[in-house]
């Protein structure tokens, strides 16, 4: 049981890493219709986030440009896949469901958060939550038209 807890930990480790170091949808996206900046003023993180969204309000594209530790780089290049082709309610509940995965050891997430599996492992180290989650509480301010998010 431990070996395969070990390799799921490197999975994920090696997850993170690649998408801190090759971010997918990195930088302003064209023909976007909302955005919001996120700042993390405890370690100093920056996301601007970017959505082009519908008529209908569904997520036809995510772009993000930042700076910041590799755990918020990586946390906002997992988002902008995840979110990609959902509508807004969807983004909302990937954002909750992120929140919840982040922070409560017993939670049994849903298929739909399979690909952010990888962050589940700051909930063992508080100091980092914020890191994780900057990305999507930034998505919820674009959503709601705010156009700022902050971790505090």
């Amino acid at each position: 049981m431990t070996e395969a807890l070990d390799d799921l930990k490197a999975l994920y480790q090696e997850t993170i890493l690649e998408h801190s170091k090759r971010p997918r949808n990195f930088g302003k996206l064209a023909g976007a219709t909302v955005k919001a900046q996120g700042y993390n003023p405890l370690c100093g993180d920056q996301v601007t986030l970017y959505l082009a969204l519908d008529e209908r309000r569904h997520i036809q594209a995510a772009g993000f440009e930042g700076k910041g530790c590799a755990l918020c780089l990586a946390s906002a290049s997992l988002l902008t896949e995840a979110v990609a082709g959902k509508d807004e309610s969807e983004g909302r509940a990937l954002a909750e469901g992120l929140r919840r995965l982040c922070t409560e050891q017993d939670y049994r997430p849903p298929a739909a958060l399979e690909p952010l599996q990888a962050l589940s492992g700051v909930r063992n180290y508080p100091v980092r939550v914020k890191c994780a989650t900057l990305p999507w509480h930034t998505l919820v301010a674009a959503l709601d038209g705010k156009g700022e998010a902050t971790t505090e």
